[in-house]
């Protein structure tokens, strides 16, 4: 975790290019936390004799990505309802879509490791 503070510190300083945070935008700050959390979860390689674990950790690598990616949808999707008139921006639409793409894009990996499992299981009777 402190690993993970000091990527996010050296990503807000060289994005602010030595100088301190001066913005509010919340897009901007939302902007700097995706990118400083994708920068301190980075994938692991998985090889041609991947295993259940393997798809393990990709699932939480990507759920990860999903929840800061999520973050940032948000204040984007926030930021572009303020400036459209009539609230013609449907955000409970677009937040549904995105939730519903991440889990069906969990669910396949996790479902692909739990029959990879099974069949290790099977294998190792």
């Amino acid at each position: 975790m402190a690993q993970a503070e000091c990527i996010t510190t050296a990503i807000r300083e060289l994005m602010s290019r030595g100088q301190p945070l001066k913005s509010t935008n919340p897009v901007w700050l939302a902007h700097i936390e995706f990118v400083a959390a994708l920068a301190g979860n980075v994938p692991h390689p998985t090889y041609a004799d991947v295993d259940s674990e393997d798809l393990d950790g990709r699932a939480d690598h990507l759920e990860k990505v999903f929840a800061a990616l999520h973050v940032y949808l948000t204040a984007i999707i926030a930021d572009t309802a303020h400036n459209v008139p009539g609230g013609t921006l449907d955000r409970r639409y677009l937040d549904n879509l995105f939730r519903d793409l991440s889990a069906d894009a969990l669910a396949v990996i996790r479902n692909a490791a739990e029959e990879m499992r099974e069949h290790e299981n099977w294998r190792a009777s």
